[in-house]
């Protein structure tokens, strides 16, 4: 991004303080370093040198320099206008409607968590989250309201909507002065950034996102934000290490910390920054001006500014959340123990330490969000399946969470001489405590999955019934505690890590992290697979006990330690990025990458009687900023072309201006719009925001290359003409902007594309002319699992042992364990004497 020309030369108006000067391919010079270059050195050259010139230039997407952009009486005016009217736009009727919206289901609540001080996790970093709760504070909010469903009734319920609605308002206000600010940072004249202005002003996507309790028009602030100081701070490129320089250099550190604690979509903001820094860098070490050593400190001074700053400010953001969250509540059950004993009211796990044939355990498996090895009286009921009992993963301290360990089939531990310690190695059985059958896997695939090498996992035995081979486990402790000694050998209650290796079929207990049917209670799946890595098929004993204890032999204990701050901070977001990879459903309104540049459709946010908030964008400037990147792709090219036979079209004197601020913010675009291809996540049109407005600037600078060269007046009836009809546009969708009462008539001419799907039937004159449907909320992860809250009957089965309406359950008849798929014959518990070994054991020997 550079200043190549005569703001005067162009316009005739040349604002004060820009200079004429022209950039260098290698970037502007510090004072003193070495002549300036002039304008003749763009110019077509004959030489063969020429082409060396020619190959950086094209490639240059760094700002070399940007004038100084002195803010004149003009620009304060501008500026006052232009903030007026993002004010007006983003804040008319912020009242309406008075009722939850969308996802201010999630965020909403979030904000009064914070107030009550109450855990809770959320896949996204906590900053926009906190700045909602802190103006709930100040406004009155107490956090008792639930947001639980969409269309409650604020006003009914005396909470202080309109003042959490203001910030995100005031933000999405604030992001139209700082566009125009941008333009001029990157030398372009007043109207130019006035038209941006305008362009991010009533673009009702973002005036829509904007007007609610939701985390986008914070990251869209900040990510704005960033961009501007990083403008401003190549506008000072010839003061290197000056105040001013240091000032704007570190506020871009800040603002683009900021911008990634409110969503991880900023992270895009590393690239955008890193290529542009990386660039300048190479760029200065072929300035033989400056000595290594002076290299080096810029070096150090981008490093300190640009990747210290925002870690120390993300983790800070963090900080904050861990200390205003500080009372456990249900999302703690998706953390690791380690994490949950930091928090207060939390259960204070103390156990036996080590583990003996004969101990009754609960089984964990250990990764962040862990759950318990879990059967109920239930058989499987899928069509692969046994239907003997059903084996899972739980996610809370239940009775049916509780195995006795018990030596191989047909062999026998000699407990003469005391207790024997479970070594790593060891054959086993697991016995469920409750049902009395033995953890067991056979030939059958489990329910969600076809895989050859993932067998299920069941409970299998009847009273009289010794079990088979399939019920053998080896146990392999992978790691142990260095401070507990014997942890990496015996098997010590926490402190041990181990895999259950089934003997037969060579397969690991593994946690496949799925979650069930309805007829599984919605409980996570465990099967039983071949060749999986480490992570998910880890346990370890988070409870240990054995009824041979005695008092004169004292019993060692073990509990968990407290986490770091900066372990739950690592912790916590590997959480979140596990929750994203694994974010996937079916909401009617997502929309994948490939549609949200054309605006392929909308998201419906909320509807009323003859209202509706329909989130989309104003298609104007949706289509103009696509096609000004296809121009400028297509010119970027075809100048390529020419520069290799040594044409260099000028663009009316634009081409070093064009290049530089286009080029650097179509490649902004790029990185913020091409990495959601690479997800498999379930994604929606508000993640495109940050792109859209990197595009506008594109359209922007392309709209002021085409009229460059026109006289002043034709120039400004363009501008003229781009202006009315995106404020035609914005009126046409206001009424889905704003929830205004619209006709069946104006809904329909709204409708410009059939994949649009406005139900205009519920607006005023429609068949129906009642609340049209809306979107649900966007699913976010359930970490209290509410659907997978064991719900098995007899419901006794599932209440803990101190309940005292704990009934231990009778034996239920189950299929007989045959192998071969004739899971449906019955045997009568009270008539088996002898039952024969499962057959698949059989079959599995040899494996």
């Amino acid at each position: 991004m550079t200043v190549g020309m005569d703001q005067a030369d162009r316009h005739g108006h040349r604002p004060k303080g820009h200079s004429m000067q022209s950039a260098s391919p290698r970037g502007r010079r510090e004072k003193g370093a070495a002549p300036k270059i002039s304008k003749g050195d763009f110019a077509p050259k004959d030489t063969e040198n020429s082409s060396a010139v020619v190959s950086i230039e094209t490639f240059k997407y760094t700002p070399a320099y940007f004038a100084r952009w002195k803010v004149s009486a003009s620009d304060w005016l501008l500026l006052l206008v232009i903030s007026m009217a993002a004010v007006i736009v983003r804040c008319y009727k912020l009242s309406n409607p008075a009722n939850v919206v969308f996802d201010e289901v999630h965020f909403g609540k979030f904000a009064g968590k914070y107030l009550n001080s109450t855990y809770f996790f959320d896949l996204h970093p906590p900053l926009a989250k906190m700045m909602f709760a802190a103006v709930g504070r100040l406004a009155g909010y107490d956090g008792v309201f639930d947001f639980k469903s969409i269309g409650l009734d604020y006003i009914a319920a005396n909470v202080p909507y309109v003042a959490m609605r203001l910030m995100p308002a005031l933000l999405g206000a604030a992001t139209v002065p700082a566009t125009y600010a941008t333009v001029r940072a990157c030398g372009y004249p007043m109207d130019t950034a006035a038209l941006a202005a305008l362009l991010v002003c009533v673009e009702n996507g973002l005036v829509t996102q904007s007007r609610l309790i939701l985390l986008d028009s914070p990251l869209v602030f900040f990510t704005v934000l960033t961009l501007l100081c990083w403008s401003m701070f190549w506008t000072v490129q010839d003061r290197p290490f000056s105040r001013t320089w240091w000032a704007w250099l570190l506020a871009t550190g800040l603002t683009m910390g900021c911008a990634a604690s409110c969503k991880w979509v900023a992270l895009f903001l590393i690239p955008t920054i890193g290529l542009s820094t990386l660039h300048d860098l190479w760029d200065k070490i072929a300035d033989q001006s400056l000595s290594p050593a002076r290299w080096s400190m810029h070096f150090g001074a981008r490093a300190i500014a640009l990747i210290c700053v925002p870690v120390a400010v993300y983790i800070g953001w963090f900080y904050v959340h861990f200390a205003m969250l500080s009372t456990t509540g249900g999302d703690a059950a998706a953390l690791s123990p380690e994490f949950q004993v930091t928090l207060d009211g939390a259960k204070q796990m103390v156990t036996d330490r080590d583990v003996y044939y004969g101990s009754e355990i609960r089984m964990r498996t250990t990764n962040a969000r862990s759950g318990f090895l879990h059967s109920h009286l239930h058989p499987w009921q899928h069509d692969k399946g046994s239907g003997q009992q059903q084996v899972t993963i739980y996610s809370y301290a239940d009775a049916n969470n509780v195995w006795i360990i018990e030596p191989a089939y047909n062999m026998t531990v000699d407990t003469s001489q005391g207790l024997v310690p479970v070594r790593s190695g060891d054959v086993l059985r697991l016995r469920h405590k409750t049902t009395g059958r033995f953890l067991h896997s056979h030939d059958k695939r489990p329910a969600m999955s076809s895989d050859k090498n993932k067998f299920e996992l069941s409970g299998y035995g009847f009273t009289n019934f010794t079990g088979d081979s399939n019920d053998n486990f080896r146990v392999d402790i992978l790691e142990g505690d260095p401070a507990m000694q014997g942890s990496a050998t015996e098997l010590q209650s926490i402190y041990s890590r181990f895999r259950l290796v089934h003997t037969n079929l060579n397969c690991m207990v593994f946690n496949s992290r799925k979650k069930l049917p309805k007829w599984a209670f919605g409980q996570i799946e465990v099967n039983c697979m071949r060749n999986c890595l480490p992570r998910m098929s880890t346990w370890h004993v988070e409870h240990a006990f054995h009824p041979n204890t005695t008092a004169d032999a004292p019993v060692r204990k073990a509990s968990y330690r407290r986490l770091s701050v900066l372990g739950k901070i690592w912790e916590y977001n590997k959480l979140m990025a596990d929750s994203n990879e694994n974010l996937s459903g079916d909401h009617p309104f997502a929309a994948r990458p490939q549609h949200w540049p054309w605006l392929r459709r909308g998201t419906a946010y909320w509807g009323g009687p003859g209202r509706l908030i329909y989130q989309l964008g104003n298609p104007l400037i949706w289509w103009g900023s696509l096609a000004a990147l296809a121009v400028f792709a297509t010119v970027r090219m075809v100048l390529f072309l020419l520069d290799k036979r040594r044409i260099r079209p000028q663009l009316g004197g634009q081409r070093n201006m064009y290049f530089s601020g286009a080029g650097f913010f179509a490649l902004a675009w790029t990185c913020h719009y091409v990495p959601f291809f690479l997800m498999g996540r379930e994604l929606f049109t508000h993640h495109y925001f940050p792109a859209l407005w990197m595009a506008i600037m594109v359209l922007a600078f392309t709209v002021d290359l085409v009229t460059c060269r026109l006289p002043r007046l034709l120039r400004s009836a363009v501008y003229v003409a781009v202006a009315a009809a995106v404020l035609h546009a914005f009126h046409t969708f206001s009424y889905i902007t704003y929830a205004r009462t619209w006709t069946k008539d104006a809904c329909l001419r709204a409708k410009w594309l059939p994949t649009w799907d406005l139900d205009c039937e519920h607006a005023v004159g429609g068949l129906k002319g009642t609340v049209p449907p809306v979107a649900e909320p966007v699913l976010e992860v359930d970490s209290k699992l509410e659907n997978g809250v064991d719900q098995a009957a007899p419901k006794a089965a599932d209440q803990m042992p101190n309940d005292p309406n704990y009934v231990q359950p009778e034996f239920v008849n189950l299929p007989l364990d045959n192998g071969s798929g004739s899971g449906d014959k019955m045997i009568q518990p009270q008539l088996v004497q002898a039952l024969p070994a499962d057959n698949d054991a059989q079959a599995h020997n040899e494996l």
